[in-house]
């Protein structure tokens, strides 16, 4: 690999669910003081990754990914420290054990996937720019939200975009894209993972998408059942159009119609579009898959259900007008793509029109930021 230095030392890949500012090194002792400008890890011009971790009790530190981890060796100052190989640019696994025990280690990137919190490393791919802190160019707002649920029983969270203009345009109403994430993760993590609101302000600032407000709930919804919460993602649906729609656009200039809401989502929140758009096509207008189907298999709906998701394929005309772009995505190595293939071939035998791109790597964020990237120039062009 050969990054570039502006891909390097650029804010957007330090930026995280817990601070947008670097990660340094505390001082011990210090209170929060910084002894130096050293940062908890550092990726090189060649893809490798310096860490460290702050360990003087601990006997043995290990670092990296599934099949390629690292020991670090330890410092007089207690301080762990390494340098991990990756082959491909990307958002990585950045894995550490202390004396065999997995932690989460604070001087490194955090987020959240698989259900807790993790760490990450960001290896950039100098191929997209387009996700890049961009200082020349207005920038949106990414405002977290509170509503209560009529089908959870629960308060929920979403975190909404809105574009640069949106506060000073005060008589100017929007189009909304719904966007889910996928299992194991949560409504952050389309801004502090896939940086969709760094991708839109780019768009935006090039001419090349309609301003449209992002709304991105929590997929993984806990539904309270007898007092006790219970995750279950196939009242999404139900969720997503009984409360969370009313909830924003009684809250945000939203236009009120099928038309300017659209859906998408990565992986099982592709599948949870693919089912919504199927099955509601008269509240949403357009739909973009990321690494997911229109024939999903989802816990818990029997064949019965899938066959009636299914039927809206069978009328080509109405499909094709009522929902408009029909959009599908997927990793040039993702082991899914067979399945992506034939999907290609059954929508082509009915007549349906999927624009359907297929990008580098496997199933991870790489591939679906720039999914987004290219459907978000297609959707709310005819708004």
């Amino acid at each position: 690999m050969n990054i570039p230095e502006r891909f390097l030392t650029n804010q957007v890949f330090d930026s995280r669910s817990i601070g947008f500012n670097r990660q340094l090194i505390p001082k011990a002792g210090a209170g929060g003081v910084h002894e130096n400008n050293e940062k908890g890890y550092r990726v090189m011009p060649d893809g490798k990754v310096w860490v460290c971790f702050n360990g003087p009790d601990a006997s043995e530190v290990t670092a990296g990914y599934p099949g390629n981890l690292v020991n670090l060796e330890k410092g007089d100052d207690g301080m762990w420290t390494g340098i991990i190989q990756y082959d491909e640019p990307g958002l990585k696994q950045l894995i550490f054990y202390v004396d065999g025990v997995r932690v989460v280690n604070p001087l490194a990137p955090i987020g959240y996937g698989w259900g807790f919190g993790i760490n990450y490393i960001e290896i950039p791919d100098p191929e997209q720019d387009f996700i890049l802190v961009n200082k020349d160019i207005p920038h949106g707002t990414v405002s977290q939200e509170y509503f209560y649920s009529e089908v959870t029983g629960e308060m929920e969270c979403c975190y909404v975009y809105t574009p640069p203009r949106y506060r000073d345009e005060t008589e100017k109403q929007y189009p909304v894209l719904y966007m889910q994430h996928g299992g194991g993760e949560n409504e952050t993590v389309w801004t502090h993972l896939g940086k969709c609101n760094f991708i839109m302000d780019n768009l935006l600032a090039e001419g090349k998408a309609v301003p449209f407000i992002i709304v991105m709930n929590n997929v993984m919804m806990q539904v309270n059942k007898d007092g006790d919460p219970h995750e279950d993602i196939n009242q999404y649906s139900d969720m997503l159009i009984k409360d969370c729609i009313p909830f924003i656009e009684s809250s945000y200039r939203a236009i009120p119609d099928k038309k300017a809401r659209a859906l998408a989502g990565l992986s099982m929140g592709s599948l949870l579009s693919g089912k919504i758009i199927m099955e509601h096509y008269d509240v949403f207008g357009s739909a973009g898959l990321f690494t997911g189907y229109t024939w999903p298999v989802i816990p818990g709906r029997t064949d019965e259900e899938h066959e009636r998701q299914y039927k809206a394929l069978d009328d080509a005309e109405t499909f094709n007008r009522e929902v408009d772009p029909f959009f599908g995505a997927i990793g040039s190595l993702e082991i899914s793509l067979p399945l992506f293939e034939k999907e290609t071939e059954t929508c082509r035998e009915k007549g349906i029109n999927y624009i359907q791109k297929v990008y580098p790597g496997h199933h991870e964020w790489r591939v679906w930021r720039a999914a987004f990237h290219d459907y978000a120039q297609l959707v709310f062009r005819n708004i």
